[in-house]
Parts: C-alpha cells; sequence; structure tokens
C-alpha cells in the first residue's frame, strides 16, 4: 500500500477504500475456517533485502536481528513502514532467521498439529481435539505458538525495545510503532498449515501472514515492550485482531478489571481504537488473554497510563 497521505481527510478516505482487504481477512478459529496450500518448502521471498543501512533512505534504522547469529546477512528481510503520529514517521528493521531454524519451526508446528489430531475438512474448515483444560476457542495454539516461537520473536522485539527506552517513547508512542510494524506484513492466508496459521517468527521473516497469524506476533513485541495485550478474536466476523489496554478512545472490550482497545492488523495505517464498519460489532468478540511472557528486568514504557475500566470512554 502506498504511503498514508498526510491530511486526516485523505487519510481516512483512503482507509475506506481499502476495507475491502479486511473484510476478506481470516480463515480461522473455532472447528472451521482452513484453506490448503503446501508451503512446506517455503523459501524467503525473492524481494528480501539484506542490507542493514540503505543509502539516501529517511527515517529510523532500528538494526539488524538475525537469529542464530550466524544467519548470513543476505537471508534478512528489510522492512520499511511509517509510523505517521511519530517524529520521524519512517521506519527500518531487517530481521533474518537461519534455514534451518525456519525449518525446525515450521516442522514442530505441524508436530503440533499431529499432536492436537488436526484435520482438514476441506475449503475452510478444518477439526482438532483440544485437550480438556483447553477452551475451543484456540487460545492454547495461540499460546503454544507463542512458547515454541519465544527465542527468535524475542530478538526482533529486542530491537524494537531499545530503541523504546532510547527514545524514551510512552506507552501509545511504542504501541504505534510495533503495530504499524506489523500492518505492514503482507496479508496472505497461511494455507496448508495447521489450524490456518504461520508460527510468529515465520510471519516475520517470510513478510506473510492472516490476521491471528499477525495478531500473535503483535501480542508478543508488545508485551516485549510492557504493554498489556491481548488477542481479540470473532469466530461470527472470522476475524481476529489485537487489544491492547492503552487510553484510546474507541469501543472497550473488557476482560475483568482491563479494557482493551481495537487494533487492526491487516490494513496500513488504521487507526488505533478503530474497528472496520464490517467487524462493528463487538458483542460478537471475545478477549483472548495469553500466558504471561518471560519478564525483562525493566518495563521500556511507562505503565502508569494503562486503563482500568471506566477509564477513557
Amino acid at each position: 500500500m502506498a504511503t498514508p497521505p498526510s491530511s486526516p481527510e485523505k487519510r481516512l478516505l483512503q482507509l475506506f477504500l481499502v476495507l475491502f482487504t479486511v473484510a476478506s481477512c481470516c480463515g480461522f478459529l473455532g472447528l472451521r475456517w482452513l484453506v490448503t496450500r503446501d508451503v512446506h518448502s517455503h523459501s524467503p521471498l525473492p524481494d528480501a533485502a539484506p542490507p542493514p543501512e540503505l543509502p539516501g533512505a529517511r527515517g529510523i534504522h532500528l538494526g539488524v536481528a538475525l537469529v542464530p547469529a550466524s544467519t548470513p546477512l543476505a537471508q534478512a528481510r528489510t522492512y520499511e513502514w511509517r509510523a505517521e503520529s511519530l517524529l520521524p514517521p519512517e521506519y527500518r528493521v531487517a530481521y533474518g532467521l537461519g534455514e534451518s531454524l525456519a525449518s525446525s519451526l515450521e516442522r514442530e508446528h505441524h508436530a503440533y498439529g499431529r499432536r492436537m489430531r488436526f484435520r482438514p475438512l476441506g475449503p475452510a474448515r478444518f477439526t482438532y481435539q483440544a485437550p480438556p483444560e483447553c477452551e475451543k476457542d484456540m487460545r492454547c495454539i495461540y499460546a503454544e505458538l507463542m512458547r515454541s516461537n519465544a527465542e527468535p520473536v524475542h530478538v526482533l522485539g529486542t530491537r524494537f525495545v531499545e530503541h523504546i527506552r532510547a527514545q524514551q517513547l510512552d506507552s501509545l508512542e511504542a504501541a504505534e510503532l510495533i503495530i504499524t510494524f506489523v500492518q505492514r506484513i503482507h496479508y496472505a492466508e497461511p494455507n496448508g498449515q495447521p489450524f490456518g496459521l504461520l508460527p510468529p517468527a515465520l510471519v516475520a521473516a517470510w513478510n506473510e501472514g492472516d490476521c491471528d497469524s499477525k495478531a500473535v506476533l503483535a501480542v508478543m513485541l508488545l508485551r516485549q515492550a510492557g504493554i498489556d495485550a491481548a488477542i481479540l478474536y470473532s469466530d461470527p466476523l472470522a476475524h481476529a485482531a489485537v487489544g491492547v489496554a492503552l487510553p484510546v478512545r474507541g469501543p472497550p472490550f473488557r476482560l475483568g478489571n482491563r479494557v482493551y482497545r481495537y487494533a487492526e492488523l491487516t490494513t496500513e495505517g488504521w487507526p488505533l481504537g478503530m474497528i472496520p464498519p464490517q467487524h462493528d460489532k463487538p458483542h460478537l468478540w471475545k478477549v483472548l488473554p495469553m500466558p504471561e511472557p518471560p519478564g525483562e528486568a525493566d518495563s521500556p514504557v511507562d505503565k502508569a497510563n494503562t486503563p482500568e475500566s471506566g477509564d477513557v470512554k
């Protein structure tokens, strides 16, 4: 998508013109939503851009994240994106996974699918057998992906955390930086993958993922930055997003005494707190709390402005 226009009116017009990209978002959730495509031999797309510095490029480069550290720089992909509320608005980061690690993460994901007796039933449908302690709402599956991909995603998150600390960004600015990065990742349904999900480290390495695949990645990065985040999902709407406990305007999604606001991940530049019209049915959404990540020594953002129930109407 082209760089969002600078004026609010033009920006909102552009956002509504691309609503159809959100409307067809996700094949996922519950006991349905799967399509099939063999991606077992998936390799990075040919436009991967390795250099850590781009001569003449504008904005801030957050650095290079390679996992493992011996991964050739040529296997890294450089992302460029805009966070309009920040100064400067242009950002870059490079991320690369070694081929052996990427294959291992994908094999582990398929092995987990076999343990859960995942079985495709046809276009946009699948079934699996969740253990007794798991709800039939994918939370155990999301949690397993967070566990198995924790280290490679943490290396990427460190690039964001170091910038957030160095620039003393507040929680809203940090969330904007991370969410706009995940919005930048190309939307694509992970066909042929168990549960219609691509592991979060592969979402970042391959520059592709659908709504809930991107949501898992976003929640991991946000939590590493000290921002309370959860997955929002709607089985009836066949869509997933992220909830952030931040003081922004928008419909509230409550879980206990926490209030989360909507963050759309499938459209670049979509404003925090705004729900796309075709998904603006708050009663059809559910907040999925995720397991707490390994703690950071010090949170890079100030949590003092994280709202409790009743804050920010």
